[in-house]
């Protein structure tokens, strides 16, 4: 009587429990995708900037500024790589989603210019880097801002 009972209640449970499309699960993991990447967007831009005020205050060297950006070049190639993934997969359907996939991928490939730039600043030290530098990070803020809602 008890397994009969189990039985029961477990096929109660998997027949009233709502069940998802396929289709559903896939809006949601791409909601859920898109939340992580505006995550990665908005940190990228912050560590880059800690980094560069770190080296402007002598917390680190030129050395472990190249490592720390190479990282974060490294980390933005693999998400752009994502959405081109997702793209070239037709898995994207809707307009929306091919166009913030377009902004994040050309979001990300600003922050991979604004990490070089960085880096290059670090080595050289010289005015005209670090004012690169500056102009590029000034952009992304504005494109990651738009992208987010925020204001700038």
């Amino acid at each position: 009587m008890k397994k009969l009972f189990i039985a029961w209640a477990i096929l109660t449970i998997s027949v009233s429990s709502k069940s998802q499309t396929c289709d559903e699960r896939v809006d949601k993991l791409l909601q859920t995708m898109g939340s992580f990447s505006a995550a990665t967007l908005y940190n990228t831009y912050a560590v880059i900037g800690s980094i560069g005020d770190g080296f402007g205050h002598d917390a680190y060297d030129a050395v472990t500024v190249n490592d720390l950006m190479d990282a974060q070049k490294k980390l933005a190639d693999n998400l752009v790589k994502v959405f081109l993934d997702l793209k070239e997969q037709k898995i994207l359907q809707t307009q929306a989603d091919i166009d913030y996939a377009n902004t994040a991928i050309t979001i990300l490939n600003g922050l991979k210019i604004q990490a070089q730039l960085m880096e290059d600043y670090a080595n050289t030290k010289k005015q005209q880097k670090l004012n690169e530098y500056d102009v590029q990070r000034k952009k992304n803020w504005s494109a990651i801002s738009k992208l987010m809602g925020i204001p700038e």
